[in-house]
C-alpha cells in the first residue's frame, strides 16, 4: 500500500522508541535455551524477531505475552526437540543465520529453515561455511548459496576461525555453535561488528572470553531471571535524523541502547554539526543505555570508510538522505555488503535520491551525495524497510514524496508513524 507523506513544520517532545530488534532476537534464542523462566521486557514486537520466537515455540520452549514483554520458559540445549514443521523465517536474515548456527549442533534433530522471495536471495554460504568446518551438516540451494537451507543436526566440534566478512549474524552463529561444540571455538573478526551476542552469553552465566579474539566454551547450563531490552539506536536513527535536518526540532528519545557497535552514527552525525546529547547514561542487562536530545543543526558532508561500515550497516541509507540535506559531499565507500541486504541498498538510494533531484553517484561498493534542494518526488522501496523509513525522513524533511509501500516497516519499526504523529504536533 502506497502513502502520500507531507512535509513536517516543527518536531516537539520526548518519546521511547521499541526495543531493540538485534537484542530481542538474541533475548529470544537465549532465554529459550536456557533452564530457567526469562522474563525479557520491553522486547521488539516487529515481524522478524517473532519469526525467531515462534521458531523457539517450535523447538519445544514456551512463551506468554504480557504487556510489557514476554515471559520465556527455557528448555536447555539438550532438550531442543525436532520441530513438526518448517521454520519459516519470512524476511528474517539473523533468524535463519542464528538459528542454523544453533541447531546445528542439536545431534541427530532434522531443521529446515525457508523464507520469503527476499531472504532467499540473500547469501547463506557464509555461514554454512564456518559451521561445516565444525562438523556441522546444513544444505541449500545451488551449492549451498541460498535458502532453503536443511540443518541435520550432528556432534560439532570447537575451531579456530577467522572471519572473511565483518558480519554480526556470521559470528553469532558461530557461537551459538559453539555452545554444543566438543573444546573451545576461537574466532578472530575481521572487523569489530556488533557485539549483543557475546554480551548476552556473559550475562546468561556462559564462558566467553573477548580479549582481542573471541573464544567460547560450550554449556548447557544458561540462567537469567529477567532482562530488559534497551529503545532500538536504528529505530531512534531515523528521527535523529529527521530532527537534525527539520527546519524547527527539539526531540528527547527515551532508553535508548548505545552499544559502541550500534550507535556509531552519533559520533558521525556530532562531527558533522549535529546537536545531540547524550544523558542520564547507565548500563541494563550489560548494554550501555542513555537518552538521545537532538536539535535541528547545520549539517555538512559525511564521510564513510570501509572500516567502519560494520558500525553503521542499517543507517547507510540514512546517511545518503542526511546527505541530501547538508552542506558539502557525502561520501560512502566499503559498503558492498548493502547489495546483498533485503535489497540492493545501494542502488536504491542513489536512485531515489535522484528522483528528488539529488547529485548522487553510485559506487559498486557505496555512493556519493551533494547536498542541494529537494522537491516532490516518488519512492521505490522494494518492500525493504531501511530503504522505507529512511526515505518517509527524507520526504518530511523535504517537499514531500510518493511511497511506494509502508507495510515492509512492520519488520523492524510499527510504531514509526504513532511516534511521529505525537511529536510532529508536539
Amino acid at each position: 500500500m502506497g502513502l502520500t507523506v507531507s512535509p513536517v513544520s516543527k518536531l516537539r517532545g520526548s518519546f521511547s522508541v521499541s526495543g531493540d530488534k538485534s537484542i530481542t532476537h538474541r533475548a529470544f534464542i537465549f532465554s529459550s535455551i536456557s533452564r530457567s523462566e526469562v522474563f525479557v521486557r520491553n522486547p521488539n514486537r516487529g515481524e522478524d524477531v517473532m519469526r525467531t520466537l515462534v521458531a523457539m515455540q517450535s523447538v519445544g520452549a514456551k512463551a506468554r505475552e504480557e504487556k510489557d514483554g514476554f515471559y520465556i520458559k527455557g528448555i536447555g540445549l539438550s532438550n531442543v526437540k525436532e520441530p513438526e514443521n518448517i521454520l519459516y523465517c519470512g524476511n528474517s536474515g539473523t533468524t535463519m543465520r542464528l538459528l542454523s548456527g544453533l541447531f546445528a549442533g542439536i545431534n541427530g534433530k532434522l531443521f529446515i529453515a525457508d523464507g520469503d522471495e527476499s531472504l532467499k536471495k540473500r547469501p547463506m554460504k557464509r555461514v554454512i561455511e564456518p559451521i561445516s568446518l565444525m562438523g556441522g551438516k546444513i544444505w541449500g540451494r545451488r551449492g549451498n548459496a541460498f535458502a532453503p537451507l536443511a540443518i541435520k543436526g550432528a556432534k560439532l566440534h570447537g575451531i579456530s576461525y577467522k572471519m572473511k566478512v565483518a558480519s554480526a549474524q556470521v559470528k553469532s552463529a558461530i557461537i551459538l555453535a559453539a555452545l554444543s561444540a566438543d573444546g573451545k571455538t576461537v574466532i578472530d573478526e575481521k572487523a569489530r561488528s556488533r557485539n549483543h551476542t557475546e554480551i548476552m552469553l556473559k550475562e546468561f552465566g556462559g564462558k566467553i572470553e573477548t580479549n582481542g579474539k573471541i573464544t567460547v566454551y560450550p554449556t548447557d547450563n544458561l540462567r537469567y531471571d529477567e532482562l530488559f531490552v534497551p529503545g532500538d539506536f536504528s529505530s531512534a536513527a531515523y528521527f535523529i535524523a529527521l530532527a537534525l535536518i527539520a527546519k524547527d526540532a527539539d526531540i528527547v528519545i527515551k532508553n535508548v541502547g548505545v552499544n559502541p557497535t550500534r550507535s556509531y552514527l552519533v559520533n558521525k552525525l556530532k562531527d558533522a554539526g549535529g546537536r545531540i546529547e547524550l544523558f542520564n547514561r547507565r548500563i541494563e542487562n550489560g548494554e550501555p543505555v542513555c537518552d538521545i536530545s537532538v536539535k535541528s543543526s547545520h549539517l555538512h558532508g559525511i564521510s564513510v570508510d570501509a572500516s567502519e561500515v560494520p558500525l553503521l550497516i542499517d543507517e547507510i541509507p540514512l546517511i545518503g538522505v542526511i546527505g541530501a540535506f547538508s552542506e558539502g559531499k557525502t561520501v560512502v565507500r566499503g559498503a558492498s555488503e548493502l547489495r546483498v541486504k533485503e535489497s540492493d541498498r545501494i542502488k536504491l538510494t542513489v536512485s531515489n535520491l535522484k528522483s528528488f533531484g539529488i547529485e548522487a553517484e553510485e559506487f559498486e561498493d557505496g555512493f556519493s551525495v551533494k547536498g542541494g534542494r529537494a522537491k516532490y518526488g516518488f519512492v521505490k522501496t522494494a518492500f525493504d524497510h531501511r530503504i522505507a523509513l529512511s526515505f518517509i525522513i527524507f520526504a518530511l524533511a523535504g517537499e514531500g514524496a510518493e511511497i511506494e509501500e509502508v507495510k515492509s516497516i512492520n519488520i523492524s519499526f510499527p510504531e514509526f508513524f504513532d511516534i511521529l504523529e505525537r511529536v510532529k504536533n508536539g
